[in-house]
C-alpha cells in the first residue's frame, strides 16, 4: 500500500511537471537554413519542413505533387523573399492559400547591388538586388526576430516559449559573430579576397572585411562564356593567393572552378551559401565551416 502512495504521487509529480503535449505548429519554410533558423526558435511546438531539400539548388529547383500539399496544409509559410524564391507565391496560388500566415525573413533589409557578371546570356533571376542577407549573421539575427514574430502570430499560446528561444539563439548568434571576426583577423587584409563561380558573398565579404573580386555569373543556371573563363584565369594569374571557392550544390559550377584551379596551378575550396546538408547541418555549424574554410584559404 505504501509502495502504491508513492507511486501516485510520483505520477502527479510528473503530470504537473511534464508540459501538456499541445498542438505543433505546421510551418514550411522555403529552403534549409531557414528551416533551421525555424527549428531553433519553434523547438518542439513545431513540425517545420523545407520546400527545397538539403543539398538541392534552389535557383535550379522543381516542385512536384509533394510540395503543392506541403505548401496546402501549412499553417505559416516562411520565405526568404527579395526574388529568392518568388516562385512560392505560385505554389501558393495552386494550392489555394493565398490568405495564409506568409513571413518574408527578409523583408525591411536593404539588399546590396548583385555585382556585375560579364557573362552573355547571364539574365539572372535576382532581380531585386543580392537575396543571400543570410551569409552575414547580424542579418540572421533580424531573420530571427522576423520568425520569432511570425510564430508568435501563428500560435499566441505559445509566445512566451518562441520568444524565450529566440533570446537565447540571438546571444548564440552574436557570439558567433564576434567568433567570425575575430578568426577573420587572422587573414592579412591583401588576401581577402574572394574569386567564385556564383555571386553569393557580397554580404559575407561587406560585413567580414573581404573584397568579392570576380565571379562569374549572377544567376547560377547561366552557362560562363569562353571570354568570362579567360578574363578569371587572367585574374587569378596576378593575385597572389591563386583561390577558387565553390558551392556544393552547384555541381556545373563546381566542374568549372576545377577546371580553372588546375590551368592557374590555384587550389579550390568549398563555401556554403543556399543550402545545408547532412555534414553541415545547421546555421551556426554552416557559417563556422565557412569561417574556417577562408582562413585555411586566404591566412
Amino acid at each position: 500500500m505504501k509502495r502504491m502512495v508513492i507511486s501516485l504521487v510520483l505520477v502527479a509529480i510528473v503530470v504537473v511537471v511534464s508540459p501538456v503535449s499541445g498542438h505543433e505548429l505546421q510551418v514550411v519554410t522555403t529552403f534549409s537554413i531557414l528551416e533551421d533558423l525555424v527549428q531553433q526558435v519553434g523547438g518542439d511546438r513545431v513540425i517545420v519542413n523545407s520546400l527545397v531539400p538539403r543539398g538541392s539548388d534552389p535557383h535550379s529547383w522543381e516542385p512536384t505533387p509533394r510540395e503543392a500539399r506541403m505548401v496546402a496544409q501549412a499553417e505559416l509559410l516562411i520565405a526568404n523573399g527579395g526574388g529568392f524564391d518568388d516562385w512560392l507565391l505560385g505554389l501558393m496560388k495552386n494550392a489555394a492559400k493565398v490568405d495564409s500566415l506568409l513571413v518574408f525573413a527578409s523583408q525591411g533589409l536593404e539588399a546590396l547591388e548583385h555585382g556585375h557578371a560579364h557573362g552573355e546570356g547571364d539574365d539572372h533571376n535576382h532581380h531585386h538586388g543580392d537575396p543571400h542577407f543570410w551569409l552575414n549573421v547580424p542579418n540572421s539575427i533580424f531573420y530571427v526576430d522576423q520568425i520569432t514574430q511570425g510564430l508568435v502570430t501563428a500560435s499566441p499560446d505559445d509566445a512566451s516559449y518562441f520568444q524565450e528561444r529566440s533570446r537565447a539563439y540571438i546571444e548564440e548568434l552574436v557570439e558567433l559573430d564576434e567568433w567570425i571576426v575575430g578568426e577573420c583577423e587572422k587573414i592579412p587584409r591583401e588576401n581577402r579576397v574572394i574569386v567564385t563561380y556564383h555571386n553569393a558573398f557580397s554580404y559575407l565579404a561587406a560585413g567580414y572585411g573581404f573584397e568579392v573580386a570576380e565571379f562569374l555569373v549572377t544567376n547560377p543556371e547561366a552557362e560562363p562564356s569562353p571570354r568570362d573563363l579567360a578574363r578569371l584565369v587572367d585574374l587569378l594569374g596576378g593575385m597572389n593567393k591563386r583561390v577558387l571557392f565553390a558551392e556544393p550544390q552547384l555541381t556545373s559550377g563546381t566542374r568549372y572552378m576545377q577546371a580553372l584551379a588546375k590551368e592557374v596551378g590555384g587550389e579550390l575550396y568549398t563555401l556554403y551559401s543556399d543550402s545545408l546538408s547532412t555534414e553541415i547541418s545547421t546555421y551556426v555549424e554552416m557559417m563556422k565551416y565557412n569561417t574556417r574554410t577562408l582562413v585555411e584559404a586566404l591566412e
